[in-house]
């Protein structure tokens, strides 16, 4: 097997087992920056340890189909240790909650990783008249691969084949990686080269690199996640994007470096990334722009044209910079490798690329981004590109100069493009048909933007719109809670369904005990179940950001009833924690749980539909306590609302489905519910639901009991559908971009569900 071939099969498999662990650590240490994340570097650190580690010893014999043995076997071992031993050991394993031991935990990742630097590094060993051709295809030939890997998985291989086989795929894949090969024979004067360094300079520079381009990446994805939708499919795009530009780059690299000169070379990247960085930051101001454009353009129905146009974007915002920065790395090989061995040269400078690449994602995640906001982290970005190039003038001429230059304005004029209110505002989200009209834009300048917060996950956005008498709360884009401004009038706001979802605890359950709820939201849910509910609430919410808006002067000015509900002496206690992390290692009972996410297709909310968390959830009720799930139907897929019905029956039991007043959306309740027939409303409940109006009555009784349930999944073949979890991240945001809305047809086909179960009681 050739070495590119085993380089290429060695990123596709690492980058498909990286997305696998990371979704299984997910539900284990939290999806959070600070869970997932966290255990993600350490199996990248032991990446770049084994590549420096395979660069600085001087016994030479292994091959890289030996490493990939190893590497295979640990692979088998750390899913072991993350898929079986750590989900039982997890159960009230405090210290799980701590950053010690989340890396502690994650420690057995690096079985896997280290044998899999190793052998990228042996994969380099090669002869001194084949180090051009080695260092451009080798890096590009591992760039293709991982591109490959991020873009097939999510959109391919885990909604067709499962984690299972998607897991068997790429251990196969690793496999073919393990098969002999034929070694590489160092020729005398390899011999002379083999203990030669590699300059700091060179080092410096790899992991300069690593870092601006890690910590841009991360920015871009952020941003555009929230013009374009936050979804598996935008970022496994935007990854492969990057790492396809880096690969082109590294394959042009040996023509442009014949053309401009060894010398020169280094000086044209560097200034042409510094150039792109401006370019690309002038396309993401105004992509919002572009977005609304192409709606305009494709019209209603877009079908697979609008994921067309979005990766396209993609491709023009990360592309450009990530080929200019796919020049520089190989070619600091090369020049290693003319003087020394490029196996050492690949290994020390691919390694501390990549742990600069760790320290840039961290600065930007967990400082720059929560603290100053994407727009600074693109400003230190380029700063950075700009004096990390400054030693390059002294051997170059005006030229060189004038390119930095450019760079520079170029960045400083497209920063004044930025508009970080327009960026947050969720654009993908607005009504399409205002966007064809024109008018959703001049409808959006409108409304008031009362505050704009960099969380950690996410902008978070209070806008006021009066002409709609609604206050929204934004996260990440996305519309996560709204009220009106004056309750006496027409109001835009969703409120029927968030009032509604924080009084069946206290009206179908005991009442009174302790109380669960799933997300924050704009905490109209958790202010209702307060009023109502006697005893403790805990809330679990994954963005601190949102917290701290509703606690704010503007959240008490949009949001008072929520904001004084959170500040009083009573009020609920908030833990800053994915949920089902929090669930599954504190083993307490429940008396209610409330989920109130309610849109299965986004990436971290699609885990609490899945029958996993819907037996965790069966595991922490008590005998009398009831699970409430709201559920949106708008983008949701009729096979896939029998699978989230089905799973949801089948672990929790008997399932009612309420359908708040005036909706075209559902709240599942599963447990042991309080019969209401002959209940009257209490005074609390009556008061709290005035807030939706006088003349909406409170729904007294589902409007689908478990008969009516069981008829409905049976025509609709049972509800069992294999891979919910991949369907709902993978499918559904495919759905969406379509342009389909199932909405009116599933509650079409419920309430004839319901009709039936009524004619045959009364026959």
């Amino acid at each position: 097997m050739t070495a590119n071939r085993l380089l290429a099969l060695v990123g596709t498999s690492t980058m498909m087992l990286e997305i696998l662990l990371a979704r299984q650590l997910g539900k284990i240490l939290g999806s959070a920056l600070d869970g997932v994340a966290l255990a993600v570097t350490v199996a990248l650190a032991g990446f770049a340890i084994g590549q420096i580690f395979s660069a600085s010893v001087k016994e030479r014999r292994s091959v890289p189909a030996t490493w990939c043995r190893i590497a295979l076997l640990g692979c088998v071992a750390a899913v072991v240790w993350v898929g079986y031993l750590l989900p039982m050991l997890i159960e009230g394993f405090e210290l799980v909650s701590t950053t010690l031991g989340k890396i502690v935990v994650s420690l057995p990742l690096l079985c896997a990783s280290i044998p899999l630097g190793a052998a990228v590094t042996t994969a380099f060993r090669t002869h001194s008249s084949e180090v051009l051709h080695r260092s451009s295809s080798g890096v590009a030939a591992i760039d293709l691969g991982s591109a490959l890997g991020a873009i097939v998985t999510p959109v391919l291989l885990l909604p067709l084949l499962g984690v299972h086989g998607t897991l068997v795929m790429s251990l196969l894949l690793l496999g073919l990686a393990s098969l002999p090969s034929e070694p590489v024979t160092p020729t005398e004067s390899e011999l002379i080269r083999e203990d030669r360094r590699v300059s700091k300079r060179a080092t410096l520079m790899a992991t300069w690199v690593g870092c601006i381009s890690l910590a841009l990446q991360l920015g871009w994805v952020r941003v555009l996640g929230e013009v374009l939708g936050s979804s598996l499919l935008v970022f496994g795009i935007s990854t492969g994007v990057s790492l396809l530009g880096a690969a082109a780059g590294a394959l042009l690299m040996p023509e442009m470096r014949k053309k401009f000169g060894e010398a020169r070379f280094l000086r044209v990247a560097w200034s042409s990334w510094l150039i792109s960085q401006g370019l690309s930051l002038l396309l993401i101001s105004w992509s919002p722009y572009f977005y609304l454009a192409a709606i305009r353009w494709v019209g209603e129905n877009q079908g697979v044209t609008l994921v067309v146009i979005k990766s396209l974007l993609l491709m023009g915002i990360l592309g450009l910079p990530s080929f200019c920065c796919g020049l520089i790395l190989p070619s600091l090989m090369v020049s290693h490798g003319q003087v020394g061995r490029l196996d050492r040269g690949a290994g020390y400078l691919q390694g501390f690329n990549l742990l600069g690449s760790m320290i840039g994602a961290s600065m930007a995640a967990f400082w720059i981004i929560p603290q100053y906001g994407p727009l600074w982290l693109f400003g230190a970005c380029g700063f950075a590109t700009l004096v990390g190039g400054l030693p390059m003038l002294r051997s170059g001429h005006g030229g060189a100069a004038s390119s930095y230059l450019c760079g520079a304005l170029l960045l400083a004029s497209a920063s004044q493009f930025w508009d970080a209110s327009l960026l947050g505002a969720g654009v993908f989200q607005w009504s399409r048909s205002e966007i064809i009209e024109g008018t959703a834009l001049s409808a959006w300048k409108n409304r008031e933007i009362l505050t704009s917060v960099q969380g950690r996950l996410g902008t978070v956005q209070i806008e006021r719109d009066l002409l709609q008498n609604t206050s929204y709360l934004r996260v990440g884009g996305r519309i996560e809670g709204s009220v009106a401004i004056d309750s006496s009038a027409p109001s835009m706001a969703d409120l029927p369904t968030e009032v509604l979802l924080g009084l069946l605890p206290s009206w179908v359950g005991p009442g009174q005990g302790d109380l669960f709820i799933v997300g924050l939201g704009g905490g109209t849910t958790v202010a209702s179940a307060a009023s109502t509910w006697t005893g403790k609430i805990v809330v679990s919410e994954i963005e601190p950001a949102v917290k701290d808006v509703l606690l704010s002067s503007a959240g008490e000015v949009a949001f008072p009833i929520e904001h004084w509900a959170l500040r009083g002496k009573n009020s609920p206690s908030i833990r800053i924690q994915d949920a089902r992390a929090l669930l599954a290692r504190d083993p307490r009972l429940w008396n209610a749980i409330v989920i109130q996410p309610s849109e299965p297709w986004l990436p971290w909310s699609a885990p609490l539909f899945a029958p996993d968390f819907h037996r965790l959830l069966s595991r922490r009720i008590t005998a009398d306590g009831v699970v409430i799930q709201w559920l949106q139907l708008y983008r949701i897929g009729i096979q896939e609302f029998a699978g989230i019905l089905s799973s949801f029956r089948k672990a929790l039991g008997p399932v009612q489905i309420w359908r708040p007043p005036g909706t075209g959306e559902v709240i599942l309740v599963a447990g042991n519910p309080t019969s209401t027939a002959t209940r009257d409303v209490s005074e609390a409940i009556d008061e709290v639901w005035q807030r939706v109006g006088s003349s909406v009555a409170f729904p007294q009784q589902p409007w689908l009991d478990d008969r009516a349930v069981e008829y409905w999944l049976t025509q609709a073949g049972g509800g069992d559908l294999p891979h919910l979890r991949e369907r709902l991240e993978h499918r559904l945001p495919l759905l969406g971009e379509s342009g389909v809305d199932h909405s009116r047809t599933l509650l079409q086909m419920l309430e004839e569900a319901r009709q039936a179960i009524l004619e045959r009681l009364n026959k």
